[in-house]
């Protein structure tokens, strides 16, 4: 179960808009998706299965936040990670608006809003992911 404090501060940060969303909400989201994680089976089976380590830079505001998710575990922080299977590379809103799932990312990344290097299976396993959690917290939670 999410935990409630979690939930309302989502539900803020999605009333209020990706472009209002403070650079340090991305931590909650992906303590979202930690959490979400272990009441979805089909989420915890993506975080067994794949290995989907990440760096993300919002290079408007020179911020870089890290996500590791593999081996059944969700990790995160912010600064970097060594060898990341990809990176994203975009504004902080673009990149709030992407994982509060307001923007989808094969939209942007062809008009040049989002960059990504390395791993594309991985990137695109993680883009599922993401996705999928974001979706199962408005079913479950965001009324």
């Amino acid at each position: 179960m999410v935990e409630k404090t979690l939930v309302n501060k989502l539900k803020e940060i999605i009333n209020t808009g990706a472009n209002s969303a403070d650079p340090d909400d991305i931590l909650k989201i992906f303590e979202l998706y930690r959490q979400i994680s272990e009441e979805v089976d089909y989420l915890k089976q993506d975080l067994n299965e794949e290995k989907m380590d990440c760096q993300i830079v919002f290079e408007d505001i020179d911020r870089k936040f890290w996500l590791k998710a593999s081996e059944g575990k969700l990790e995160y922080g912010e600064g970097t990670i060594e060898n990341p299977q990809f990176t994203i590379t975009t504004s902080k809103d673009v990149g709030m608006g992407l994982f509060l799932g307001e923007i989808d990312a094969n939209i942007v990344s062809p008009l040049g809003k989002m960059k990504a290097k390395g791993k594309f299976i991985n990137l695109r396993a993680f883009q599922e992911y993401f996705e999928d959690a974001i979706e199962e917290f408005k079913k479950r939670y965001y009324k």
